[in-house]
C-alpha cells in the first residue's frame, strides 16, 4: 500500500512537472516588460515547475528528482523536434494561419541549444543545492527552497540569455532579463512557499500511513 501511495504521488509530479516545462518552453517565445525588467511570459508557469521541484526533492530525494527533470527534458525536446517538423511540411491549402504558427513554434538552433543547457543545469543545481542543505539547515526549509531556487535559477536565466541572445542583444537588455526573470522566480518562491510546505506535509504523511 506505501509503495503504490508513492508511486501514484510521483506519477502526478511527474506529469505536472513534464507539462509545465513543456508549455514554459513555448511561452518562452514572447517577452514582457514588468517595471524596469524584460521577461519571458514563461514565468507565469514558473510556479508550478518550482512547487514540482521542491516537493519531489523533498520527498523522494535528488536520484529521483533527477530523473524527473530528465524525464521532463527528453519529452520537451520531443515536441520541440515535432514542433520543426510540422513548420517543414506545407500547409493545407484552406489553412491561413501558416504565418502565425511558424512565428509560434519556430526556434533557432543556438535558442533551442541555449534552452536545454540553462534548464538541465538550473534544474539540476536547484535540486542538488535543496538537497545539500537538507544536511545543514534540517530544520529550515524556507532557507533550503529559497536559496535552492535562487541559485538554480540565476544558473538558468544566465545560460538561457547568455546563449540565445549575446551579440543579439544589447547586454543591460540581458542583464534585465536575468535579473528580472531570477528576481520573479525568487518571489514566486517566497510567495507560495506556505503551499510547497503545506503539500510536502499532506503528501509526506500520505505516503508515511
Amino acid at each position: 500500500m506505501k509503495e503504490n501511495r508513492k508511486l501514484s504521488v510521483m506519477l502526478v509530479l511527474w506529469a505536472v512537472y513534464a507539462a509545465s516545462v513543456v508549455v514554459q518552453n513555448v511561452l518562452a517565445a514572447k517577452s514582457i516588460d514588468i517595471w524596469l525588467f524584460t521577461v519571458t511570459t514563461g514565468i507565469f508557469v514558473s510556479p508550478f515547475v518550482f512547487v514540482v521541484n521542491d516537493v519531489s526533492s523533498e520527498l523522494f530525494g535528488y536520484k529521483l528528482t533527477k530523473r524527473m527533470i530528465f524525464t521532463a527534458f527528453m519529452i520537451n525536446f520531443c515536441a520541440v523536434v515535432l514542433y520543426q517538423l510540422s513548420i517543414v511540411f506545407p500547409p493545407s491549402v484552406v489553412y491561413t494561419n501558416n504565418e502565425a504558427f511558424r512565428a509560434i513554434f519556430c526556434t533557432t538552433f543556438r535558442i533551442s541549444c541555449a534552452s536545454f543547457i540553462a534548464y538541465m543545469t538550473g534544474s539540476l543545481v536547484n535540486t542538488g543545492v535543496l538537497v545539500k542543505l537538507k544536511e545543514h539547515f534540517p530544520n529550515s526549509l524556507f532557507v533550503r527552497c529559497v536559496t535552492s531556487t535562487f541559485v538554480g535559477q540565476l544558473l538558468d536565466n544566465a545560460i538561457f540569455a547568455f546563449g540565445a541572445f549575446l551579440f543579439v542583444m544589447p547586454i543591460k537588455n540581458i542583464v534585465s532579463m536575468i535579473v528580472g526573470g531570477t528576481l520573479f522566480e525568487v518571489g514566486y518562491e517566497v510567495i507560495l512557499y506556505p503551499f510547497v510546505k503545506l503539500c510536502i506535509e499532506k503528501l509526506n504523511k500520505y505516503i508515511g500511513e
